[in-house]
Parts: C-alpha cells; sequence; structure tokens
C-alpha cells in the first residue's frame, strides 16, 4: 500500500504544500484507518505525541488531533481533504470572501478573491456593510449570523444587494470562478487576471483603481496567497514590470498566510540570477535536512539586481510570505530598512482583546514550522502534522514565534485597523518610502 505525503507551511487556517510521491512497503494486511493514523503521528509528528500509549480507538480521529497535537496538525476525511485540493488549485465556488463581525459596526470584509463575484462587483478588503438585500427583503446584519444565513439562503446565481456604512452598493450572486491571487500597478495602469476558462492567466489591463501616488518607476504587486497559478502569475507580472522600466517594486504581502511550497519557490526564483539556490532549508526531529530550492524563471520574468525592493507586511504575513522575505534578504535584494509592518491603533487591538483573538502587531506572524499531509491511499482521507523546523537559506535565521520586528531593522505604518477602505496605510508606506529616497 503506498501514501501520499505533501508538504505544507501554514498558519492555522492556510496550506503551504510541495506534493510529493513516495511507497511505503507492502502490508500482508490492509492497514486499519487507526492504525494508520496512529503509526503516522508517532513516525513523523514534530514534538512529543503524548497519547501515543493511550487506548483511542473509540476517539474520533479529529478529537484526537485537537487534543494531543498543536493547532497546525488536522485530520481530513476524505471528502474534507478532496474539497481541499480543490479549493487551493484556485477552483471557488461562493462570493469570494472572508468576515468579521464587529458589534455595532456591522460586517468587516477581511479578504476579496481575485476573480471572485465580489471582486468583479467592486467590493474590496476595508469594507464595512451593515445590511443586505435578498428576494425583496432587506436585513440589517446585527450578527455574523444574520450576514451568513443571508448569504446561505440565496441560490447561485440569485442576485445579492450589500450595502456599506458609507452607502456603497454591491451586487453579488453565488457562483463557480477560478481564484487569482496577484495584481500589478503602476500609477497610469492595473494589470490583474481573470477568466476561469484560461485558468485565470487571462491578463487584462483596466485601471480600476488608481494608485496614482505610486511615484514614477514604481511598480506595486499584490501577492494574497501562494496557491493556484499564484507564481505563473507573478512571472507575467514581473514582466510587465520590466517592459514598463520599472526600477522600483513594493511587494505586498499584508494578511498573506501562505500557499504551496512550489508556488514560493517559483516567485523566489524571480529574484536569482538563474542560478538555483535554496529558498528554505526543513529541519525534522531527528535532525535532517531537506532544501527547497529556487525555481530559476525566465531571463524576461526576474527581477533585475538593481530593482529597489520594498515589502509591505503585517501580523497576518506568515509561512510563505516570511518563507519569501527570508530568501529576498539572504540574497540582497531586500533590505530590513525597506520592511514596513502595520503597527495596528487602539480600536483595533481592544476588538482583539474582546474577542479573545492573539494580538500580534508591529511584526509578521513568526511561523517557521512545517507541516506535511500524509493521505492514505485506499480511503482518501489525510493527516496533516507539524513535521520541521523551517530556516531561511542562510541555514541560521528561523522566525519561528517571533516573526520579523522594529528590532530588526524594520519600520513601522500606522494602520488603524488590520485593513481600511481606500488603503490609507498604503498611501501612508508609499510617503514613508519616498522620504526615505530624498
Amino acid at each position: 500500500m503506498s501514501r501520499k505525503i505533501i508538504r505544507n507551511l501554514t498558519t492555522a487556517t492556510l496550506v503551504f504544500f510541495l506534493t510529493a510521491v513516495f511507497a511505503a512497503g507492502c502490508f500482508l494486511r490492509r492497514q486499519s484507518s487507526y492504525e494508520w493514523l496512529m503509526q503516522t503521528i508517532e513516525n513523523n509528528y514534530y514534538f512529543g505525541f503524548e497519547g501515543k500509549d493511550e487506548d483511542l480507538t473509540e476517539v474520533p480521529f479529529d478529537e484526537i488531533v485537537n487534543r494531543y497535537l498543536d493547532r497546525y496538525s488536522e485530520y481530513f476525511t476524505a471528502e474534507e481533504y478532496a474539497q481541499t485540493i480543490a479549493n487551493n488549485s484556485g477552483s471557488k465556488s461562493g462570493i469570494g470572501i472572508s468576515y468579521s463581525f464587529v458589534d455595532g459596526k456591522g460586517i468587516f470584509i477581511n479578504t476579496v478573491v481575485g476573480n471572485s463575484p465580489a471582486y468583479k462587483s467592486g467590493l474590496r478588503a476595508g469594507e464595512w456593510l451593515v445590511s443586505g438585500g435578498l428576494g425583496g427583503e432587506v436585513k440589517t446584519f446585527e450578527s455574523s449570523a444574520d450576514f451568513q444565513n443571508m448569504i446561505n439562503g440565496a441560490a447561485d446565481g440569485e442576485q445579492i444587494s450589500l450595502t456599506a456604512k458609507d452607502g456603497s452598493v454591491y451586487g453579488v450572486a453565488k457562483a463557480e470562478y477560478t481564484a487569482s491571487y496577484t495584481t500589478l500597478y503602476t500609477n497610469s495602469s492595473q494589470w490583474y487576471f481573470s477568466d476561469a476558462a484560461t485558468g485565470g492567466l487571462a491578463t487584462r489591463e483596466k485601471l480600476t483603481y488608481e494608485m496614482d501616488f505610486l511615484p514614477d518607476g514604481f511598480g506595486y504587486i499584490n501577492i494574497s496567497q501562494f496557491y493556484g497559478t499564484a507564481a505563473k502569475e507573478f512571472g507575467v507580472l514581473v514582466e510587465k514590470f520590466n517592459a514598463a522600466n520599472c526600477t522600483s517594486m513594493i511587494i505586498d504581502l499584508r494578511s498573506d498566510g501562505g500557499g504551496y511550497v512550489d508556488v514560493m519557490q517559483e516567485i523566489a526564483g524571480a529574484f536569482t540570477d538563474g542560478q538555483k539556490k535554496p529558498a528554505m532549508i526543513a529541519r525534522d526531529k531527528r535532525g535532517n535536512s531537506e532544501i527547497y530550492n529556487c525555481k530559476p524563471l525566465a531571463a524576461k520574468q526576474r527581477v533585475a539586481k538593481d530593482t529597489a525592493v520594498y515589502v509591505l507586511a503585517n501580523s497576518g504575513t506568515a509561512s510563505a510570505s516570511e518563507a519569501l522575505i527570508g530568501a529576498l534578504v539572504c540574497y540582497g535584494y531586500l533590505d530590513y530598512g525597506n520592511i514596513y509592518l502595520s503597527d495596528y491603533g487602539e480600536e483595533y487591538i481592544n476588538w482583539l482583546t474582546e474577542t479573545e483573538q492573539e494580538i500580534k502587531t508591529a511584526q509578521t506572524y513568526g511561523k517557521g514550522i512545517m507541516q506535511s499531509t500524509f493521505v492514505k491511499r485506499d480511503t482518501g482521507e489525510a493527516l496533516k502534522l507539524t513535521t520541521a523546523q523551517i530556516y531561511w537559506p542562510d541555514g541560521k535565521t528561523c522566525i519561528h514565534d517571533r516573526g520579523l520586528r522594529v528590532e530588526d531593522g524594520c519600520k513601522t505604518v500606522a494602520a488603524d485597523w488590520v485593513m481600511e477602505k481606500g488603503d490609507p496605510e498604503l498611501r501612508a508606506a508609499v510617503e514613508k518610502i519616498k522620504s526615505s529616497l530624498k
């Protein structure tokens, strides 16, 4: 019997994958799911497994994982795992947002997926929604459930009207779509990706939001996640960046919690001179090291070494994002002083406190451990385990449980909330960059 092993670096909800297939040997009898689960944990889990000597045969698998393993480990049924793979490949359905409810303020839009119905409607992260209309009925959002019930109650293709605090109205309808993960702005143009029929790689040039505050010669690239076609998109955008004769690049990794390892390796490959170099190094509990090399892109999709690179990051910048930052620092493309960290305002920190969420400000998330997902081929179920610690290409730096901070030489930018409509934080960061050039 064989099993598939998928290696991951993740935040608690985002997956950072590299796919590989290994032979696991033949068995005279079919291994039970329980035996497979316990053996996989004991053989591969990076930390100590306190439940290894207990009889847990009557305990649900997800409860075993939640009770004895770290927060990054997870058990998937076959159906859950198949859906996870589909989602991370870019095939999605729904309206394409993540959100939070804030008492007295409404529904806060945390993220909007590129090429989703919400994105196409003009809805963006940082918006506050106060009410919605469906089937002629208007509902004020007084809880998260009010909003979720409206979205769930709409049939695919049925129009939902969402009204923001400032009176803006967005019309969305649930649909299947292929996500895109990057966009490029100069001060006079925008490049983005659309159209599920082409796998998210149909480039479009259309100015949907002006960034006339960018200096001449600057290109701003946002990477929302390291999934699907993100690496191919990034290569195309670097080609557009070079064709526009840009000499300075702002990479926005705010709230980018990670993605596939091989996507990160390929994006890191845009910052090499064509040579094979480590993007990161993983070390397991036995001290074994595995090097994950950058994947050099074609010359026209590589960033010139004399390009001034700046990075925007926040407490949601994690895993693949932090690994990419490490590669850029180690290979001389990025100085710590060109990393700008979100420094959250009192209102947002108070809300995090009230809702018992983790409070991190003026730093990146700080996740430098790897997860590997083991798939039981005969059943399709899967187990994601923490299996290694991650180091930057220098072989010494590990940002786990620390993140990048001001003490490293990074700068800060004030942010009243994690994201605000119109992104005043971005404008403030650009002003700081411009001031540093004088």
